[in-house]
């Protein structure tokens, strides 16, 4: 567990180091492979780190892949009976396999473009008809809504969060295959 702690950490300072380190084209190709050694050596295997553009992906021998940036793509093998809502730009996605069970993961993060917190939160409620709802919440607040919902079908575990401030709503989700 704290192997996995510090490579998130690292990557989560990838999202600082990315804009310099594309700003500066003559020193991106070391900062890559500095930071790609770092990765590695916190997660014990082989990671490969693109640097792009406004973001970056890290792949492990594993499977498993961290895109970081603008507009990010959901993970591969994103399970297609786990509905996404529509208007959400995201900017973190990843695929890991769970090393006791050897199952997928999947996690995203990113903002939502169009509608409240309300209304990404009852959208999910109608998709998820029909799988057993373990946790509901919703919390109206001055300061900003607060949604999660946490779901279980015989397949996955799928955990939303959604959280709105005064200018922007987030939407976090995980899944797990089971």
């Amino acid at each position: 567990m704290r192997k996995l702690l510090i490579a998130i950490s690292l990557i989560l300072t990838l999202s600082l180091i990315i804009p310099a380190a594309s700003c500066a084209r003559v020193g991106s190709k070391i900062t890559e492979n500095a930071i790609e050694k770092a990765l590695e050596k916190a997660s014990d295997g082989n990671v490969d780190l693109d640097l792009q553009e406004g973001g970056a992906v890290v792949k492990d021998e594993k499977g498993g892949e961290t895109q970081i940036g603008e507009n990010v793509n959901l993970p591969e093998g994103w399970p297609s009976d786990v509905p996404v809502y529509p208007d959400t730009n995201f900017s973190m996605s990843t695929k890991t396999k769970n090393g006791e069970t050897d199952k997928n993961e999947y996690a995203v993060w990113g903002i939502i473009t169009k509608g409240s917190a309300e209304e990404a939160y009852n959208w999910y409620k109608s998709k998820f008809s029909g799988w057993d709802i373990v946790t509901d919440q919703y919390t109206k607040s001055d300061d900003g809504d607060l949604a999660f919902l946490y779901l279980k079908s015989s397949a996955y575990e799928v955990s939303v969060t959604i959280g709105e401030s005064d200018d922007e709503t987030s939407l976090g989700m995980q899944v797990i295959e089971q």
